[in-house]
């Protein structure tokens, strides 16, 4: 056969599998704002697989040199332990998926900085980041911020997110396509009395869905400014302070904020000073709409979901809409009542082989204890157990040998969360 006609069937073969692995969406069972995206193999090159074999921060082998790489990436773990970053790891080439889920047991644990997160087509699943004192600065664990243009398609999922000295997690100066999913969001410090769960501003498309937030003082989630299109759907949130959901000090904006807040479950804790799962702000915009449905209070009757919100303007209550947005339609929605059980064993980083500091977590929740901290070491600090592993990836990677959309390594790296 003439070497013309190999190369033509070649580009064919290449193509036919591409579309086939265009054609499906993040991950299996991924859902909300970003999900559509095919992250790591969204750009024009197949993602190459990048080993991390050690904890250092920088040099062969660590995880900010496989961050740093220039080209569609997968990144898996042969390592566990704690990562002492000396400065913020961010990632700011986009194409990448970080398996933090593959590394053995108790996984990968980032400390002292952010994780920083300036590009797009992006999965994180898998990590725990809990950076402390150490920076002595008001840092997010997890920080999804500059360039608003290249914010787009990004999802973390699966990680477990606590200590940090600001918000948890940020969303920062615009994105478009952003979810947060199935974390736990845990004991933001309040050691510069700024203890945040999650704060989300200036954005398009914004997904809070499936997490456990635990003792963080405010804003489970908060937010605010430009923000169209928000979803805070099948969260709990324990042990809030002066609010759990807030939609706020968007009237000095023009773009109005649409949100849906759908099945959510709250439960008081000691120091509650606000029994009201939504809190919206005197500044709400006139033209924003909120939808409120099947959200629970533990132990408050909740049968009427806008007296169950508190209006720092009590006469702007025609910004409740009654309709759910059409997006809500595509997510999997559990019901309140049994959202608990679903959370708690499935959140997480490794939901399965949880370590000490998510069990205690978890354990909270269900026994209604503990309390918001200033410092780690309140709790025990870090867990400095360490591990290695050999792994074995499948021969074609990039092949999709049962025809669902998702590649080997794909389902591979799935089967391990």
């Amino acid at each position: 056969m003439k070497q013309w006609i190999i190369n033509a069937l070649v580009l064919l073969f290449i193509g036919y599998c591409y579309t086939s692995i265009n054609a499906q969406n993040m991950f299996p069972g991924s859902e909300g704002f970003g999900a559509e995206s095919r992250g790591a193999y969204a750009g024009k090159q197949l993602p190459q697989v990048i080993k991390v074999t050690n904890l250092d921060d920088g040099g062969p082998g660590s995880l900010r040199a496989a961050i740093n790489r220039q080209y569609p990436r997968i990144i898996i773990f042969e390592v566990s332990g704690v990562v002492e970053l000396n400065r913020t790891l961010r990632i700011n080439s986009p194409y990448v998926f970080i398996a933090g889920q593959t590394a053995p047991y108790p996984g990968i644990t980032l400390k002292n900085y952010s994780l920083g997160i300036s590009t797009h087509d992006v999965l994180v699943q898998g990590l725990k980041v809990r950076p402390g004192t150490a920076s002595n600065k008001q840092i997010d664990g997890i920080n999804i911020a500059d360039d608003s243009t290249k914010l787009y398609n990004i999802m973390v999922d699966h990680c477990s997110v606590s200590w940090a000295l600001d918000e948890n997690i940020g969303i920062l100066n615009g994105g478009d396509g952003i979810t947060i999913s199935n974390c736990i969001i845990s004991e933001c410090l309040t050691h510069m009395d700024h203890s945040k769960g999650l704060l989300s501003m200036h954005s398009k498309r914004i997904s809070v869905i499936k997490n456990l937030f635990v003792h963080n003082s405010d804003r489970n989630p908060l937010v605010w400014g430009d923000t169209y299109g928000v979803q805070v759907i099948n969260n709990l949130i324990y042990n809030s302070d002066t609010h759990a959901v807030y939609l706020g000090m968007s009237g000095e904006f023009k773009t109005p904020m649409k949100a849906d807040i759908v099945g959510n479950y709250y439960i008081l804790g000691k120091r509650n000073r606000n029994d009201k799962l939504l809190s919206v702000h005197e500044n709400f915009q006139n033209n924003g709409k909120v939808h409120i449905g099947g959200n629970i209070t533990k132990g408050v009757n909740s049968m009427d979901q806008y007296s169950r919100a508190m209006l720092h303007n009590p006469g702007n209550k025609k910004v409740f809409n009654t309709q759910m947005s059409d997006e809500v339609k595509s997510i999997s929605v559990i019901n309140a009542a049994i959202l608990k059980d679903y959370l708690i064993k499935n959140c997480g980083a490794h939901s399965r082989t949880r370590d000490d500091i998510d069990n205690r977590i978890v354990n909270d929740v269900l026994k209604q204890t503990g309390k918001r901290i200033a410092l780690p070491s309140e709790v025990g600090g870090w867990i400095y157990e360490s591990g290695e592993r050999k792994l074995n990836i499948p021969a074609d990677l990039h092949a999709d040998d049962d025809g669902n959309g998702f590649t080997n390594i794909e389902e591979w790296i799935h089967s391990f969360l």
